[in-house]
Formats: structure tokens, sequence, C-alpha cells
């Protein structure tokens, strides 16, 4: 248990009452002890007689000195035990302060404890929405990527209106190689027609001359 520390006007009172209470009967000399046998002896004075009259004055006399001695010296000890047990209740009651200081203290240190722990909480979260938001920084933000998206869209629109211009020339061009097929097969039966037609034409009056010569 640690000493209680005391002011010092309490460890002056303290040392002043020590000082106005301390015994000054020798040591092996007890009070008590001494006024008992203060009294013996006059007892046994007193049984002699007339005769010792004077001695019984003087030991009367020693024993209320004595006794008055006795008397002061209980006082005295009364006075120690009060002292002491002023000091005992000063020494609890600093005791009590001392311990109710520890266990403030105590309840403090868990106090800034979970104040830490919750500051290295929020720190860690503040470090995490830091290293997030460099990470969104990195990335293009909402409208240009929007841009870049209404501009594909834009190159996708213009690439199927190029691609139904094409389309539809391929089909006009188609119709028109149809067109161009049919009349060069119309113009090819029309020759072979015709020539067809020169050919017969061209054998017909032959063939009647030499008729005409094998009857002559």
């Amino acid at each position: 248990m640690a000493a209680v520390k005391l002011t010092p006007a309490e460890e002056e009172a303290i040392i002043k009452q020590r000082y106005l209470t301390q015994m000054t009967v020798p040591k092996g000399n007890l009070p008590l002890k001494v006024l008992t046998k203060k009294f013996l002896q006059l007892l046994e004075q007193a049984d002699k007689g007339p005769d010792a009259e004077a001695e019984v004055a003087r030991l009367y006399r020693e024993f209320l000195r004595e006794a008055a001695q006795t008397e002061l010296h209980a006082k005295k000890l009364r006075a120690v035990c009060e002292a002491n047990t002023r000091e005992q209740a000063s020494y609890t009651a600093k005791q009590q302060e001392l311990e109710a200081a520890i266990e403030q203290t105590r309840r403090d240190i868990e106090a800034k404890k979970a104040e830490l722990v919750r500051a290295k909480m929020v720190l860690g979260q503040n470090q995490q929405y830091d290293i997030l938001r460099h990470h969104i920084m990195e990335y293009p933000s909402r409208a240009s990527t929007q841009a870049a998206i209404d501009a594909e869209l834009q190159h996708m629109a213009e690439a199927r209106a190029e691609g139904a211009r094409v389309a539809q020339l391929m089909e006009r061009r188609r119709k028109q190689f149809s067109l161009l097929f049919y009349v060069i097969e119309e113009l090819q039966r029309t020759a072979d027609s015709t020539a067809e037609e020169l050919a017969g034409m061209a054998a017909g009056p032959g063939a009647g001359a030499g008729a005409m010569e094998v009857d002559g």
C-alpha cells in the first residue's frame, strides 16, 4: 500500500500533538505500578501508629503527587490515543482519497483507451476513404464518360446509316445488273433467231436452182 502524503500543516500538527503528550516516566517505572508502591508504603507506615505520623504525612503527600502525575499521564495517554485516532482517521481519509483518485485515473485511462481505439478506427476508415477516392479520381468523370458513350452511339448510328446506304446501293446495282443480264440474254436470243432466219433464207434459193439443173 502506498504511503499517504500529508500536507506540511498536518505534519506539524501531528508532531506538536505528540510532543505535548509524550510520556516522561522512566522506562520500567509504570505510573500505576509506582502509585501502587506508594500506596502500600503509606499503609505500612499507617499501621505503625502515632510514631509514624510524620512519615505517613510525607508518604501521603508523595502518594497525592504520584496520583496527580498518574492522572496527568492518563490524560496524556488519552490525548495520545485521540491523536492516534485522528491520525488514523486522517490516514484512512487520505487513503480513501488516494484510492478514489487511482480508480478515477483507471477509469480515465480506460476511457482514453476506448477513445484511442475509436480514433484508430476513424483514421483507418479515413485512409480507406482516401484510397477509394484516389481510385475514383483515376477514372474519368461521369460527364466525360457519358460524352464518350454518346460519341460511340453516334458513330454506331452513322455506321448503321452508312451500312443501310451501302445496302441500298448494292440492291440498286444488283437490280441494274439483273436488268443488264436480262437485256443481254434477250439480245442473244434475238441474235440467234435472226441468224437462224438468215441462214434459212440463204439456203432456200440455192436448193431450187440445183433442182432445175437436174431436170434439164
